[in-house]
């Protein structure tokens, strides 16, 4: 399961996957950066794709997951809370230094992420676990909300962004509690 790390391997892998596989305009090495906004450099030197990732909050669906019980050899079982598991948002922008070369970054990136809809353990890293991995899909907030994400810190003007979802990623609890195991119920039950 995954470990407090979860949240950056996750953007180390996304940012991975962009570099390997972006093919319309040459970008060099190390352009694409995982940034925050109020920290971005004025004027952005181009070519550069930036990840910015703006939101963190609970996968609702999976909030309701059940404990995981584990027994040991001494009569006693650890039980395991279940992960929180976690969907990020990510907005990427296309830094070029014509408007022609900002949209073909933009549908070079739709294309990797399309075709790579989903970030494997062996891409996220150690902290992983074998069968997990995470799924990243486009998303579309209303022209209000990216414009809201803009001006909050501080621009003057809106850039045309891609918004992405990447779901389900867990950050494992290291509450544990150990209880013994149930090995007679006895049911009593009084006449009245």
């Amino acid at each position: 399961m995954a470990d407090a790390r979860a949240i950056h391997l996750t953007s180390r892998a996304l940012q991975s996957v962009l570099q390997k596989e972006l093919s319309v305009l040459s970008i060099p090495a190390g352009q694409i950066k995982i940034e925050s906004l109020d920290l971005l450099p004025d004027p952005v030197p181009p070519p550069r794709i930036t990840i910015f990732l703006f939101n963190v909050h609970e996968n609702p669906h999976l909030k309701n997951q059940g404990r995981e019980i584990r027994r040991d050899g001494d009569g006693k079982v650890e039980v395991i809370p279940p992960p929180i598991v976690l969907d990020l948002d990510y907005m990427l922008c296309a830094w070029a230094a014509t408007t022609d070369e900002e949209h073909q970054l933009l549908g070079d990136i739709v294309r990797v992420l399309h075709d790579h809809p989903e970030i494997e353990a062996t891409r996220l890293g150690p902290s992983f676990r074998p069968d997990e991995a995470v799924q990243i899909s486009l998303n579309n907030p209303p022209v209000e909300e990216q414009a809201r994400i803009w001006t909050t810190f501080g621009f003057k003007r809106f850039k045309l962004s891609l918004y992405y979802k990447v779901r389900t990623v867990p950050i494992e609890s290291k509450r544990r509690s150990e209880e013994p195991i149930v090995l007679e119920v006895e049911n009593r039950l009084k006449s009245l």
